[in-house]
């Protein structure tokens, strides 16, 4: 309860909606993190890592710790004199270069918000359908009866066949027998369903499987590594192209990026074409090697 308690306090300081507080939210030695420093580093912290950070106090935390380590680390480094080292000040402005350069090139190409439009998005998508295949899907449910690693599988085995006659039972309902008695919860909570999976997913054993099996139809045990499985098919679906849907983003990604290329080749071009780079080839070579 502690522990929790600590955990749900730092997240309400680091996503309070009002002034940031100052106080410390973690401290080793000398060195602190306060509430408005997390909030600065999860600011440069992708997207999607980020929220997945945001909406787990555990994860949040380890998140902290990992960083108040990398500044205590650099604190020792600094304390002795690694930061002025002649390799690591030249590496260092290296990567500042870089950042710089970075920073400024994709200055040249801002996002659009009106880019694409959904008619290029479309146009994309029509000229490009065989990039979006999908393999054929499968959409499956599953009773599982776990085998711990090491342990003798007999009772396992008389479990899982005691399941299959059950579930091919005059109106026998899949998703509650699933809900009852299957050990993997994560699915046994949605009543066994696996959702849609493609066949390039499946291991070779559930390929071969299902290759036989017809829709609504349920499986034989099988043995897989974690234990025994009985697989209902609720569906398929042919192989094909994704729904425009499905890539959207991804279009909508790919020409943003093309277009910035774009736009920056045009800026070098640019560039070159009102103070052309002067460089004699061979006098260069024969410097380099040593060889005048």
């Amino acid at each position: 309860m502690k522990k929790r308690y600590i955990f749900v306090t730092l997240t309400l300081l680091l996503i309070a909606a009002s002034d940031p507080p100052s106080g410390v939210v973690a401290q080793r030695g000398d060195v602190r993190l306060t509430a408005a420093d997390v909030r600065d580093l999860l600011g440069r912290t992708d997207p999607a890592a980020r929220a997945k950070v945001e909406a787990n106090p555990a994860m949040l935390a380890t998140f902290v710790r990992d960083r108040l380590l990398d500044q205590a680390m650099l604190a020792e480094a600094r304390a002795k004199g690694w930061d002025q080292k002649p390799d690591v000040i030249q590496r260092a402005n290296e990567a500042r270069d870089v950042v710089v350069l970075q920073a400024y090139v994709a200055s040249m190409a801002p996002n659009d918000p009106a880019f694409p439009t959904d008619a290029d998005v479309a146009a994309a998508y029509e000229g490009n359908k065989n990039r979006f295949m999908l393999s054929r899907q499968y959409h499956l449910s599953q009773i599982v009866v776990l085998v711990p690693p090491g342990t003798p599988d007999d009772e396992a085995r008389r479990k899982i066949a005691d399941m299959r006659g059950q579930t091919i039972r005059p109106k026998a309902d899949f998703a509650e027998l699933a809900r009852k008695n299957s050990q993997d919860r994560t699915s046994a909570d949605k009543g066994g369903d696996l959702g849609w999976l493609r066949e390039d997913e499946l291991i070779p054993a559930l390929k071969d499987l299902l290759a036989g099996l017809p829709d609504n139809g349920t499986s034989d045990p099988i043995r897989l590594a974690d234990g025994f499985h009985i697989l209902r098919l609720s569906g398929t679906k042919p192989a094909g192209p994704a729904a425009l849907a499905d890539v959207k983003p991804q279009i909508v990604q790919a020409l943003r990026q093309a277009r910035a290329q774009q736009t920056i080749r045009a800026y070098i071009d640019e560039m070159q074409r009102k103070e052309p780079i002067q460089l004699n080839e061979i006098d260069l070579a024969r410097q380099i090697d040593g060889t005048r």
